[in-house]
């Protein structure tokens, strides 16, 4: 582990345990009650002036999350104030920077992540050696897809990705309560380093955990990468005004 990294992974230890709570909601009869850590989100600063809003529109979809990353900084994650009906999205107190954002629907995500500022040159080797590494991390989970990977290959090799995990199989509650109806999933951010005789994950940014029950889509959800609107967005001292976003459709 190089020294370099330390900071980060100190700041993303107070910022961003990975674990949820499960608990039985016994109001609620299409979720158990899953609940997310109340440190997975960093908390704005009252003394940042600036912030990012803007307005779906498409997908035609109820907005579920929207989440602003700064570039390739995977310590902190801001999550937005989204609408009742879901068509729209604010972010509040960012410090002056350039994010990526992430915004989750029922039934895809879209994300504009800074993996990697310069070429990518990861080989073939390098992705099955950190798909491999992914395979082994985080049993709890038993399915798992990297969506982007970007990186240096070499003996001084890092890359960093986007991917998404699944728990399918029963998920046993705190007051030993088994579902076989509702699945956990999650996207996270990573960064692996090439240690010498193989890579390494050095860092994991979980930034959505959802219970999925009943009707709602369950197993991994689509995922669109759509740089051109989502990436590298500068805030300075003023809320900045995306404007009616059009993301991608299906191809």
């Amino acid at each position: 582990m190089t020294a370099r990294w330390l900071p980060t992974l100190l700041a993303l230890a107070l910022a961003a345990p990975l674990g949820a709570v499960l608990a039985k909601d016994k109001k609620d009869d299409a979720h158990t009650g899953t609940k997310t850590s109340g440190k997975l989100y960093t908390a704005p600063d009252a003394s940042d002036p600036g912030g990012l809003r803007g307005r779906i529109g498409y997908p035609k979809l109820p907005l579920l999350a929207a989440l602003a990353v700064p570039n390739s900084e995977l310590a902190r994650c801001y999550k937005a104030t989204i609408s009742k009906d879901g068509s729209s999205f604010e972010f509040n107190n960012l410090p002056t920077a350039k994010y990526d954002l992430l915004l989750l629907f029922p039934q895809m995500f879209y994300e504009g992540m800074t993996l990697n500022r310069s070429a990518n040159t990861l080989a073939t080797n390098d992705w099955k050696s950190i798909t491999e590494i992914l395979s082994h991390s985080e049993p709890f989970f038993e399915i798992k897809k990297i969506h982007r990977l970007e990186g240096v290959s070499g003996g001084a090799g890092w890359a960093q990705a986007v991917f998404q995990e699944v728990r399918a199989r029963p998920v046993t509650l705190q007051d030993a309560t088994v579902h076989n109806d509702i699945q956990i999933r999650t996207i996270k951010l990573a960064r692996f380093e090439n240690v010498g005789p193989a890579w390494q994950m050095l860092i994991t940014r979980e930034v959505v955990r959802q219970e999925v029950a009943n009707k709602e889509r369950k197993g991994l959800l689509p995922h669109f990468y759509a740089p051109e609107k989502l990436s590298s967005l500068r805030v300075v001292d003023t809320v900045k005004d995306l404007g009616t976003l059009e993301l991608p459709e299906a191809k």
